[in-house]
């Protein structure tokens, strides 16, 4: 099982105000553009500014990105503090492209980023149901989802294979006439951190 990609958030908000390169971690290979899911598997166009915050035993931070979903295309760009572009990550079907505009390299693979993307917002099961749970088996995860009124509330993945093993969760909240849950916290016992993901208005 790979290494979740939000353990990125983690890594860039604690090490935010560093002026040195910090080492790769250690862990599983990261997923090549080929195993990621395609774009499309996150349905619908939209724009998103983000508030990332991670919390961790080690610590935590937040950040903000912009996430854009358009046909064929993913991309996320990450701001620095002052709102300037610290990288751009765009992914098309079996592709995936990378540019960083800040001097210190970032200690990750952007395909780790852009799995736990899909992971909050792909379709993995199937199309939406109305009110009720259902479970399916994807590749070495079995995924569970709840639903109510249409709208995904809860989504967790077990791997019976996992290294190390525990449950990624994700609960959403707060729709209102959106179809993006405008507030998503996602809760990894594997590598034993938080991330809560807010959309917040563009200035």
């Amino acid at each position: 099982m790979r290494a979740s990609a939000l353990a990125i958030v983690l890594l860039l908000a604690v090490a935010g105000c560093a002026h040195h390169d910090a080492p790769p971690p250690r862990g599983p290979a990261p997923p090549t553009a080929a195993e990621l899911p395609p774009p499309d598997s996150i349905p619908g166009t939209f724009t998103l500014r983000q508030k990332l915050t991670a919390t961790s035993a080690k610590g935590g931070g937040s950040f903000e990105a912009v996430l854009q979903k358009q046909p064929g295309m993913l991309t996320l760009v990450g701001l620095t503090p002052y709102g300037s572009r610290a990288f751009l990550l765009q992914q098309t079907k079996g592709d995936v492209q990378f540019t960083k505009y800040i001097p210190r390299e970032l200690p990750f693979a952007p395909t780790f980023l852009l799995l736990d993307i899909h992971r909050v917002l792909a379709t993995w099961i199937g199309p939406p149901l109305v009110t009720g749970d259902r479970t399916a088996q994807v590749g070495a995860e079995t995924i569970h989802e709840r639903w109510q009124d249409g709208k995904l509330m809860e989504r967790t993945f077990t791997s019976s294979t996992a290294n190390p093993p525990g449950t990624i969760a994700i609960t959403y909240t707060g729709y209102a006439a959106s179809n993006v849950a405008t507030h998503i916290t996602l809760r990894n016992a594997r590598l034993d951190y938080q991330v809560v993901i807010e959309t917040v208005p563009f200035q």
